[in-house]
């Protein structure tokens, strides 16, 4: 599991690829969280399918698609655990799967096309996704959506490579920014929603209620 930065930093396509194989194996490891009626049977549903994925990128439009794949490295060998759609095809889905990783991948979403796309980033988040990873152009904002801002460079096992991947990019000030919503850590369990401090067992013979 990550934990949640509050920096910012930029993120390029081959540096998302390397922190995606550090992170799929940890995502096999799941916080016993309680599920929502309906994130249940969506699990059930994938876990039934022998060709359920583990991991789903999503574009753009299909010219991004087809860039995107060209770059993704071993693809072939990730056939079953590996898919590629783009947005309108995802919003056009009649019965979405469930994976262990949706990544959207959309440095040119214009500001304006975003709010049209914001119930699909919910739906994701709330059910069809355990960790949702967001590339967005740097000057839009997602904390209103319950997404944190995620600096990779602040992962010890990619620090180096993510340097040189940064400063190997011609324009620094083009690259988007990375958000993030991992369903199991996202928010750390307050001490009086806890059995301990449950009617007050301290008083327990001292008054009457």
């Amino acid at each position: 599991m990550t934990t949640q930065p509050t920096s910012r930093a930029t993120i390029t396509l081959p540096l998302l690829m390397d922190y995606i194989d550090v992170l799929l194996p940890s995502l096999a490891i799941k916080v016993a969280t309680p599920e929502t009626p309906e994130q249940t049977a969506i699990r059930q549903t994938s876990d039934s399918s022998d060709d359920s994925s583990e991991l789903l990128w999503i574009v753009q439009d299909k010219a991004e698609r087809l860039t995107l794949q060209t770059s993704l490295k071993n693809l072939d060998n990730k056939k079953g655990k590996t898919q590629l759609s783009t947005l309108s095809e995802l919003t056009q889905q009649q019965l979405p799967e469930r994976y262990e990783l949706a990544c959207f991948w959309l440095p040119n979403l214009s500001a304006e096309l975003l709010p049209q796309y914001i119930p699909l980033l919910m739906r994701y988040r709330d059910l069809y996704a355990a960790h949702l990873l967001i590339a967005l152009d740097s000057t839009l904002d997602l904390k209103a959506y319950g997404f944190t801002p995620f600096d990779i460079l602040s992962e010890p096992s990619l620090k180096d490579a993510g340097s040189r991947a940064i400063h190997a990019s011609s324009s620094t000030d083009s690259l988007p920014t990375l958000w993030q919503f991992n369903l199991y850590d996202y928010k750390q369990l307050p001490n009086w929603l806890n059995a301990d401090y449950w009617a007050n067992p301290e008083n327990w013979g001292k008054h009457r209620w």
